[in-house]
């Protein structure tokens, strides 16, 4: 398909569909599948924001398309490597929010994670992966939470 799709002109890059693979399990739901990146990119009509550091922003001159067969992404082993990196996400993503002049109300603390988690269990359907659907779905509540508790923190110093 890469073959394919770069033989013609017609998109500056292309999002591509991931099989992530979360503590040894393919993750199809919760909002981990099919997760699209911008991963194939035409040399000379792309470049990436250089202010985004983590989950990186890519800008392209031209359209992008979308490729059919995903890539398998091994994303993390154990819950402890899991939690090692959300905590890592959640103090960036906090000063992302700092720098952007958003401080999160002190309602957004409960409303957020209740938020999160009934997107990534119900609206993304991480019931249909049973108790590792349910548990992704709460570590990353959870981890809105640690997210917005961390910016409010931050506001104050």
């Amino acid at each position: 398909e890469v073959r394919e799709v770069t033989r013609r002109d017609d998109f500056a890059g292309w999002w591509i569909p991931r099989h992530n693979y979360l503590f040894g399990k393919l993750t199809l739901h919760a909002g981990w599948y099919p997760d699209y990146q911008l991963r194939l990119l035409r040399r000379g009509r792309a470049r990436y924001d250089p202010d985004r550091h983590v989950h990186e922003l890519v800008r392209l001159d031209g359209p992008a398309g979308y490729l059919q067969n995903a890539l398998a992404h091994l994303n993390y082993e154990t819950v402890r490597e899991f939690v090692a990196r959300q905590y890592r996400y959640a103090d960036y993503d906090a000063g992302m929010l700092i720098r952007q002049g958003e401080i999160p109300k002190l309602h957004r603390l409960a409303s957020g994670p209740i938020r999160q988690f009934y997107w990534r269990l119900i609206t993304h359907e991480g019931y249909r992966d049973g108790w590792h659907g349910l548990r992704l779905s709460a570590l990353m509540a959870y981890f809105e939470w640690v997210k917005l508790r961390e910016a409010r923190k931050r506001r104050k110093i």
